[in-house]
């Protein structure tokens, strides 16, 4: 019974993988799975309506250049769901994090009503970065 003991927390690491995070045996790494490309990540460089110059990274990047190119447009959740999945929130750390006046403005349709967000101030965008 001692030996079981001795050889179980071994396994476990072997299954695991020495740091405990399933890199080993049939995780990440192991060689039954190909590598994993390093993820693209957004970087877009503005500045805002005052002149100041900010950077946005990752979804919240995106959402801006969406925001920029509708115009007096706007965007909807429904129109570019194919990738804003929490649209919302992108927009909040717009406003928050940049301090862009973003404001949402309501729609009725058939099934109840939905937001629209406006960029209704100038932003210029200085650089796109796609890792």
């Amino acid at each position: 019974m001692a030996d079981l003991f001795e050889v179980a927390p071994s396994a476990v690491a072997a299954a695991l993988g020495a740091g405990g995070n399933g890199s080993g045996a049939n995780g990440r790494g192991s060689p039954y799975h190909a590598p994993e490309p390093p993820h693209k990540r957004l970087v877009v460089k503005a500045t805002g309506p005052e002149g100041q110059p900010f950077t946005v990274t990752g979804q919240a990047a995106r959402t801006l250049l969406a925001l920029v190119k509708a115009g007096a447009a706007g965007v909807t959740a429904l129109g570019i769901a194919s990738w804003a999945f929490r649209l919302s929130h992108y927009v909040m750390v717009l406003r928050r994090k940049h301090r862009l006046a973003i404001p949402m403005l309501w729609e009725a349709h058939e099934g109840g009503k939905h937001g629209r967000y406006v960029l209704p101030s100038t932003v210029t965008i200085l650089e796109i970065i796609s890792d």
